[in-house]
């Protein structure tokens, strides 16, 4: 199995879990193409396409993805600000899903509108944690695999940049319900089990009030585990066992 990231910023989200057969699109917010270049323009080998929320660097071609034939599976605000009439799956909570060989599982987080993760299963990569765009999340994890967590700010970064006035004050009130805080990623990791962990996937850093170096080793350190942060264009290889 390996990840494919289509991008991962407020610019646009997407990223492919592509195995040997079949490949699942997560996020709808890179235009169709550069999913199709991913999985060798053969869109017959994509089971679906799960999206998280309404938002457009989330779910912006989301219509364009069922136009093409592919199933997307998403919230029903997703399916109806987004006016998608064909090819998908509206999301019921508690409810699993099945693309392919890949089990589906959504749960709530906590965002400025309605949103999900995704607790993805498949015998080429065991478990992996999709989680984006919310500043809490409620539940722990045991035997995930493959983490992709949301690790957007630093509070000391942000409150730095509002006394530099290089972004405005209003934009702390949004982040602190809305986005995910560097300590709060790593207290949800190190509060879960990471026995069966091998990879860690920092995902959706914001462009200014980030340090990709320093997220990077800060997570390391807590976590003792392999931790890389998404960048457009990366390929991470998501085997159940080390090749």
């Amino acid at each position: 199995m390996e990840l494919k990231i289509l991008g991962s910023s407020s610019k646009g989200n997407g990223y492919v879990l592509e195995a040997e057969k079949e490949a699942l699109i997560i996020e709808a917010g890179c235009k169709l193409l550069e999913a199709k270049k991913a999985v060798g323009f053969d869109i017959s080998k994509v089971v679906g396409c799960i999206v998280t929320h309404q938002h457009n660097d989330h779910a912006g071609y989301a219509q364009e993805y069922t136009k093409a034939g592919v199933v997307v599976l998403a919230l029903n605000s997703v399916i109806e600000s987004k006016k998608i009439t064909r090819n998908y799956k509206a999301i019921e909570i508690g409810k699993g899903y099945v693309f392919g060989n890949f089990k589906i599982l959504p749960f709530e987080v906590m965002h400025d509108v309605p949103c999900v993760g995704y607790l993805i299963e498949h015998p080429e990569c065991g478990k992996v944690l999709f989680v984006t765009d919310t500043y809490a999340i409620q539940y722990r994890f045991t035997g995930v695999t493959h983490w992709l967590i949301e690790a957007n700010y630093a509070d000391d970064i942000l409150t730095e940049n509002i006394l530099e006035g290089r972004i405005p004050q209003a934009m702390r009130k949004r982040l602190l319900t809305s986005h995910m805080e560097l300590n709060n990623t790593k207290e949800v990791l190190i509060s879960s089990d990471l026995s069966k962990t091998r990879n860690i996937v920092l995902i959706h850093l914001s462009d200014g009030n980030s340090d990709e170096r320093r997220f990077i080793a800060e997570c390391k350190a807590a976590t003792g585990k392999c931790v890389t942060a998404a960048n457009t264009g990366m390929v991470i290889n998501f085997d159940v066992i080390p090749v």
